[in-house]
């Protein structure tokens, strides 16, 4: 594997070690955003992957481990030791992967397939409500197929079409991350529509939320289903947004 280094690492005996690193989700070169998924589907702990983040994207290279931290080298460098302490202290800049709600990246390419618009920008009504009925079935019942399926949605051929493929560990938690971001980004943008549970009120089925949408959507008119399925998902969510907002002002000022 290559050692994903970013430029201008150094180390000197008079100014010590020289570190730059990708300081956000959306510094990740593709490469390292894949190991850094790598990781995340293989370590449980956040601070293990961090560490590896830090070792592989500066090109440090460990020589042996000490009751107090590591003797490393940086490229031909003479060995120089990096206490625990100080480890720990450099990993912070990498807390960023402690949440998705700002990563704003994703896998540009799957096994040939081309990634949609990070935030869906003109994905489909319908494929919005398939993706978020996979995304939902997932949580629910943690089988790995239903994240294949959501991919199949945010990943297209060359002409558009959804793609069809079995993902691995590290596919699967990068659409999981990337979706999970989207969810983030409009619960923001659209925060009538998409209220925190205790908000919502009683829990309703997906069917029963996607008819209720389409309904709205059409006014009742059949006719136009076909149609507002067609729609870009941004434009219907910003509609139902709107409507939502003038309900709870009505049920703030008529009560409900």
């Amino acid at each position: 594997m290559r050692i994903l280094k970013t430029p201008g690492c150094s180390y000197s005996r008079d100014k010590g070690l020289t570190l730059h690193a990708p300081q956000s989700w959306r510094e990740l070169t593709q490469d390292q955003l894949w190991y850094v998924f790598f990781l995340l589907s293989h370590f449980h702990e956040l601070e293990e992957v961090k560490t590896y983040m830090f070792l592989r994207f500066t090109g440090i290279r460990v020589v042996r481990q000490t009751a107090s931290g590591a003797w490393c080298r940086l490229g031909k460098s003479k060995a120089f030791h990096l206490a625990a302490w100080q480890i720990q202290s450099l990993i912070h800049q990498f807390n960023y992967i402690d949440t998705y709600e700002n990563m704003g990246v994703r896998l540009e390419h799957i096994r040939g397939f081309h990634a949609v618009d990070v935030i869906l920008k003109d994905v489909t009504f319908i494929d919005w409500l398939n993706m978020e009925r996979m995304y939902q079935q997932y949580l629910k019942t943690k089988d790995c197929k239903h994240i294949d399926t959501l991919a199949s949605l945010l990943y297209r051929d060359d002409a558009g079409n959804a793609s069809s493929t079995t993902l691995d560990e590290v596919e699967r938690t990068s659409v999981f991350y990337w979706f999970g971001y989207v969810k983030t980004v409009f619960g923001r943008i659209f925060r009538h529509l998409f209220k925190p549970a205790t908000e919502a009120g009683q829990e309703i089925s997906f069917l029963e939320l996607a008819n209720a949408q389409l309904r709205a959507l059409t006014d009742g008119d059949v006719t136009k289903e076909k149609q507002v399925e067609q729609t870009a998902c941004l434009r219907a969510l910003t509609e139902l947004n709107e409507k939502a907002r003038e309900a709870d002002e009505f049920n703030k000022k008529y009560g409900k």
